[in-house]
């Protein structure tokens, strides 16, 4: 007999202003789930700084120095910068595992991973988002193929739909769920979450589509 897979990864894609970030938060907030890992914003200016902020326990923690600075999106082609990926976002994603470790008492059960969701705090982490500017951010790259690999953790996030390295990695595995969102889709996903009774039946849902 097939061994279903348990879906713990859960992604959306599509492109620019098809409200990727958006759902994401909704979901969170419906869910009441408390990730720590990362999100991204591209600040309204000419130069188009593109900063990378913490996330703590569902709080983030918004900076704006060169530290955390992870690249400039002009209008010509947007540029990354690697080192900060690297050191940065490296930094929120060991920080985010630490902060689900201590909330579990430093212990992960020998069940698979639907198991943690009897914890009264999902482990999840949050990856919002991947995309083209980690190209040369190897350190970064490996980080987030880690904990796409530990079959303990939850991962949310949204994915750029070209360009990008992580894409390819998601849908090769099996308990990942990357969903292509549109104009036209994105009223259909909404429903769903409304429908849905907890995380998990959400992500089970939409995964035997």
């Amino acid at each position: 007999m097939q061994r279903i897979t348990t879906k713990r990864i859960f992604f959306v894609t599509g492109e620019r202003g098809c409200g990727k970030s958006t759902f994401l938060a909704a979901l969170i907030q419906k869910f009441n789930l408390q990730p720590s890992g990362f999100i991204t914003k591209r600040e309204a200016s000419p130069e188009g700084a593109v900063y990378m902020h913490q996330v703590v326990a569902g709080t983030a923690r918004y900076r704006y120095t060169t530290g955390n600075k992870v690249g400039i999106c002009p209008q010509q082609k947007p540029v990354g910068f690697a080192p900060v990926f690297d050191t940065f976002g490296v930094m929120c994603l060991k920080q985010a595992e630490e902060v689900i470790l201590s909330s579990i008492g430093g212990e992960h059960s020998d069940a698979d991973c639907d198991a943690a969701s009897l914890s009264p705090a999902l482990p999840v982490i949050l990856m919002d988002e991947l995309g083209f500017m980690e190209a040369e951010a190897e350190l970064f790259f490996r980080a987030v193929c880690t904990l796409f690999s530990n079959r303990h953790y939850y991962i949310l996030g949204a994915v750029k739909p070209h360009g990008t390295r992580f894409l390819p990695v998601l849908e090769q595995m099996p308990e990942a769920i990357i969903y292509r969102l549109t104009l036209q889709n994105r009223t259909e996903l909404y429903e769903r979450l409304e429908q849905a009774q907890n995380f998990t039946s959400f992500l089970d849902a939409i995964g035997a589509e």
